[in-house]
């Protein structure tokens, strides 16, 4: 009999122990290739060298994967610098280098020069990216998809507050 009871006891145990898990377990979504089908898309600047941006202060970009006279394009609304939006547009350029990873560069139309900086693109994911200035590392940038740039940003209508 007691031989029977430590073995429902061990069964309980078991059984007890097998059906719990773990639901605090963390799913990290695994990060993406750096290519131009995994960028395109309309992004916006979530947080800059740690601090979330508020939506009185913006920029927003849409990289077109498709080349148009070889070269592929973006846009770009901005109020970094202005008191209402900018819109800027351009080209951009993807490469691999081995010693820095995946670097993103471009330049701006109407002869307007190349960006100041080059960035190595990493935790490319689904929903978000992260830009490091090659020229100084500690220049840190998060975009956050989204599916398209609010209409009063366009129109040129939202107001710094």
């Amino acid at each position: 009999m007691k031989t029977i009871f430590r073995l429902m006891v061990l069964f309980f145990l078991v059984a007890g122990l097998t059906s719990c898990n773990d639901d605090d377990e963390v799913v990290i979504e695994p990060t993406l290739e750096v290519n131009f089908a995994n960028i395109a898309g309309t992004w916006y600047l979530s947080e800059w060298n740690g601090t979330k941006l508020d939506d009185s202060r913006y920029f927003y970009i849409t990289f077109n994967r498709k080349a148009v006279d070889g070269k592929r394009t973006y846009e770009i609304y901005q109020n970094f610098d202005s008191a209402t939006s900018r819109h800027i547009t351009g080209s951009f350029g993807l490469e691999h280098d081995e010693d820095w990873g995946d670097i993103i560069s471009g330049e701006y139309d109407y002869w307007m020069g190349e960006w100041s900086s080059s960035y190595i693109i990493t935790e490319l994911r689904s929903d978000s990216m992260i830009w490091t200035v090659k020229e100084d590392t500690g220049d840190i940038s998060v975009y956050t998809r989204c599916p398209e740039i609010p209409a009063d940003i366009i129109a040129g209508t939202r107001i710094i507050q």
